[in-house]
């Protein structure tokens, strides 16, 4: 496996069996990451009988290498309609309040601290940009100011940098302990049927699990299966960083190319947000290698110009992961046209988690034949 950028000796490193038997259940969740996690937990705690299949290990690949961060407020002001950023930025609260509800069950105060995220810029003359996005935002609710220099806004939010990897770990741990959870690694789903009252799965050894529902929270294996239009894959770059910082900081900087930087209280300086299409030559581990270096190098230089007084420790560790992007660049939570009781809770971009806390809340009602208000804007054909 690889080591990612968070999994450490103190990781939670718990192993789970593979699938040796034909098994039954209410709702299949396929992908033992932070997304499976997060849908599984609010699964189980409504009394679902849960089966969490994991094609590698918990944790595996995205996981372990996501910069991820989770917010109260809308990213970007993309919706046209304005009862649209609305509804948004009253999901994005309540995944915040859904992350607590998982992290005081699982007895974990470290992510509950409230800091700030700012947006600035890098080009000059920008002023004018920066009001007419408070202004955006201060329609919606948002407490937002304007820096001293002109170059950039404050908005007044929960923003929370945390560890994926150990968050994920630490739900299943606890999850295991539910009698209606099952978990297996190293069990991949190969082919599915759905029915109106069923899906049938087969696994990779050839077992067969039988449920009323089937969540499918792997962005690949969901576009692979759905094939969306709308939906494409790129690689994210980035670079983790020691530094001399002894306060969490949520940073976005719009350069080029959106690039977001967050800081940890442990001065742990997650940079990423260079997003390049996916091509087949990314499969191929030497190209990959030769581009985490490229765009280290320019990672770095950023931040050298924002922190000019910065200390770095000499390991730079580079990294790339998967990421989703949508036209509208909303996620897709969502049942999969024609496949009955399959449902897609994919996240898209840098607001991934809350994207994916949204969807959990949503679809544990969806399995039960209930579809929320806002469930219409996260479709796959919206």
């Amino acid at each position: 496996m690889q080591k990612g950028i968070w999994q450490n000796k103190y990781s939670n490193n718990k192993i789970y069996p593979y699938l040796n038997k034909d098994i039954d259940c209410d709702v299949i969740v396929v992908g033992g990451g932070i997304s499976g996690a997060i849908t599984s937990f609010f699964l189980a705690k409504e009394g679902f009988n849960v089966v969490v299949i994991e094609k590698n290990i918990i944790g595996y690949k995205n996981t372990n290498i996501s910069t991820a961060s989770i917010t109260d407020f809308i990213d970007e002001l993309y919706l046209r309609r304005e009862k649209d950023k609305n509804t948004i930025s009253r999901l994005n609260k309540r995944a915040n309040a859904l992350l607590d509800e998982i992290l005081v069950d699982i007895g974990d105060n470290n992510y509950l601290k409230r800091i700030n995220h700012n947006i600035i810029s890098t080009k000059m003359f920008q002023k004018g940009l920066f009001k007419a996005e408070l202004e955006e935002r201060e329609k919606i609710g948002e407490e937002v100011n304007i820096l001293q220099k002109g170059n950039g806004i404050v908005i007044d939010s929960l923003a929370r940098t945390i560890n994926p990897y150990d968050l994920t770990c630490d739900i299943f741990s606890y999850l295991s302990n539910f009698p209606n959870v099952r978990i297996y690694e190293n069990t991949n789903l190969i082919t599915f049927k759905s029915s109106f009252d069923s899906v049938r799965v087969v696994t990779n050894n050839d077992y067969i699990i039988t449920a009323k529902s089937l969540i499918i929270t792997t962005s690949i294996d969901g576009i692979e299966i759905s094939s969306i239009p709308t939906c494409e894959l790129y690689k994210r770059f980035g670079i983790k960083l020691k530094t001399n910082f002894k306060e969490d900081l949520s940073l976005k900087v719009l350069n080029d190319i959106p690039i977001y930087i967050r800081v940890d209280n442990f001065g742990n300086m997650l940079v990423s947000g260079i997003d390049t299409k996916y091509n087949y030559k990314m499969e191929n581990d030497k190209y990959l290698y030769m581009q985490e270096k490229e765009n280290e190098k320019r990672l770095k230089a950023l931040v050298y110009k924002l922190f000019p007084k910065i200390e770095l420790a000499d390991e730079i560790v580079s990294f790339s992961g998967n990421i989703i992007a949508t036209k509208d660049k909303l996620p897709i939570i969502s049942e999969i046209d024609k496949l009955p009781n399959v449902y897609l809770n994919v996240g898209v971009g840098s607001s991934s988690i809350s994207n994916v806390l949204i969807g959990a809340d949503i679809l544990k009602e969806a399995v039960r034949g209930y579809y929320k208000k806002e469930a219409s804007l996260f479709k796959i054909n919206r």
